[in-house]
């Protein structure tokens, strides 16, 4: 069976088992918005993959130049979860995709594809992460440049954080302009 069916057998398992175990709760109370994005995101990559992967396929596709109106934006927006392994808990199916993903890594046709389309990797290295399964180095990105320091690094960002403010000596007093007004021993009304 050749690479991209064996993909999209691959995601085809997966997306049925995030259907079934998001329908029963798998990821929390009212976690279906959660289901379809990730649902909908594992068959983009199942498309992406095949349209990359096609033969004739050899510069990107150049997107339509129709605007739409923005949908306001949501502070809540959801998003899934970014750290490793995070799959494999709420849906178990997922510890037998990864050993089929780690499989199809390993075939040399892929690798091929991957060093020929380094495209590949914005739908693996998700894939990857999500299923706790290691990078082979054809996917690995180079590691980020350090900084540059002094004259000719830009200036420095300003920082969102509000200052602290600093500490009251112990033996400050405030004024007595600023003072609360003294306590008086006053008899309970009545008495």
């Amino acid at each position: 069976m050749d690479v991209t069916r064996r993909f999209r057998a691959l995601i085809d398992t997966l997306c049925d088992a995030v259907a079934r175990r998001g329908a029963a709760g798998a990821f929390g109370p009212g976690s279906g918005a959660l289901t379809i994005l990730l649902w909908t995101r594992l068959r983009r990559y199942a498309t992406f993959l095949l349209r990359l992967c096609a033969d004739d396929v050899s510069a990107p596709r150049p997107r339509p130049s129709r605007r739409r109106a923005r949908p306001p934006a949501n502070p809540a927006r959801l998003a899934l979860p970014r750290r490793a392994a995070w799959l494999l808990a709420p849906v178990p199916e997922a510890i037998a995709a990864a050993g089929q993903l780690r499989a199809l890594l390993a075939d040399p046709e892929l690798q091929r594809r991957i060093g020929e389309e380094p495209r590949l990797g914005r739908i693996l290295r998700p894939l990857c992460r999500c299923l706790g399964v290691k990078l082979p180095a054809p996917l690995r990105l180079p590691p980020r440049p350090p900084r540059q320091s002094g004259s000719d690094a830009a200036a420095p960002r300003p920082s969102r954080r509000v200052p602290a403010l600093a500490p009251l000596p112990r033996r400050f007093r405030p004024p007595a302009a600023c003072a609360p007004p003294p306590r008086r021993n006053r008899a309970p009304p009545g008495r």
